[in-house]
């Protein structure tokens, strides 16, 4: 049995698994094909065959006190963009030259594959915080959050896609003002997703 857009066996993590994570947990930690971002692609709104790795990255922000870090596994049907809007991980075409998966799909191009293995697409991001905020502000954390993915993944949040944002707080600093919170996550959080792309 295959699962996943690699077609690779299937293979869950077992509770030994998960005491060997705890076990080789430190504050060192690596961006890219690790972990749970060492299946990770992108890339494949035309055609599975053109998808490439993708990964997990991380970044974090701060302004005094107050703290905002962002996970990100970047696990989807579209492509990723740097800030100046250009294509930094996605399939390729005949020509060796990136193939752009929204202008790809704006043009009636439809995606390639089989359809099942299309579905199983997820980009989980984690953005966690210090600051002082409600249930409220976090559901606007994580919003925001989400927004902040869409300036470097696209397309993003397809049909295909069943992406997740967490939003969690310590509650320890209080912020200057009600959106200093969301502003510093808007900074971080896409480049987590840049450095989830970018292998070495």
């Amino acid at each position: 049995m295959t699962s996943g857009n690699a077609g690779k066996p299937l293979g869950w993590p077992s509770p030994d698994d998960a005491y060997r994570a705890c076990d080789n947990a430190s504050a060192d930690y690596a961006d890219g094909l690790v972990g749970v971002g060492r299946g990770a692609t992108c890339g494949k709104a035309a055609g599975l065959e053109k998808m490439v790795p993708a990964g997990i990255g991380s970044w974090a922000g701060r302004a005094g006190d107050l703290i905002v870090s962002a996970l990100v596994v970047v696990n989807a049907v579209g492509d990723v963009r740097n800030a100046r809007g250009e294509l930094i991980a996605a399939g390729r075409g005949p020509d060796g030259k990136f193939v752009d998966s929204l202008e790809y799909l704006a043009q009636g191009g439809a995606p390639l594959g089989d359809p099942e293995r299309l579905t199983r697409n997820t980009t989980l991001a984690v953005v966690a915080t210090n600051a002082n905020i409600d249930r409220v502000q976090l559901q606007a954390l994580a919003y925001s959050a989400s927004d902040a993915i869409a300036r470097r993944i696209t397309p993003y949040g397809t049909l295909f896609d069943g992406d997740v944002i967490f939003a969690v707080s310590t509650r320890a600093v209080n912020p200057k003002s009600a959106m200093q919170v969301e502003a510093l996550a808007a900074l971080v959080v896409p480049d987590a997703v840049e450095r989830a792309v970018r292998h070495g």
